[in-house]
């Protein structure tokens, strides 16, 4: 259900359960960490539930290798397989969609922004372009794209820790 409701609908119903009727959270602004758990729960649940279905999916491909049947062969319990060996299989899907998912969170976390009321890059780039101040437009856009290439170098780095293969 995570993967196929939008964040901002996910927002509304977090601020109508947590902050209007049980009072746990704020509503809007800034007010420290409490104010940061909706909007990261809204952006988050999504992203969590699509990798959580193909790093299921790729541990359920991986434990029919030959090399897990191997290995139940040789005694090793279904925990340290997966814990050993197919959860390294698994991670490379959802590495790389981790990767495709910050470009999607940088141009998604406006709307979030707006619905709780947070001050952010996604509310300065909207003021920037109504405004048609390009300089803070061109600034936002670069940030992005720094923040975006160095997430995906890490992640690229990450490629070779998870699996051994790619060491070369």
């Amino acid at each position: 259900m995570a993967v196929s409701v939008p964040p901002f609908l996910i927002g509304i119903l977090l601020l109508s359960l947590f902050s209007f009727t049980l009072g746990w959270f704020p509503v809007s602004g800034a007010q420290g960490p409490r104010a940061l758990v909706l909007p990261a729960l809204a952006l988050a649940l999504p992203i969590a539930g699509v990798l959580g279905q193909v790093l299921r999916g790729g541990l359920e491909r991986a434990l029919e290798q030959p090399f897990a049947v191997t290995a139940r062969a040789r005694g090793l319990t279904e925990r340290a397989l997966v814990a050993r060996h197919a959860l390294r299989h698994a991670l490379i899907p959802a590495v790389t969609l981790a990767g495709w998912f910050t470009g999607a969170l940088l141009g998604g976390t406006v709307i979030t922004e707006v619905l709780f009321g947070r001050p952010g890059l996604g509310r300065v780039a909207m003021d920037a372009v109504q405004g048609r101040d390009m300089p803070v437009v061109m600034a936002v856009v670069l940030l992005s794209a720094l923040v975006y290439v160095t997430i995906s170098t890490l992640l690229d780095l990450a490629y070779r820790a998870i699996d051994p293969r790619i060491r070369g």
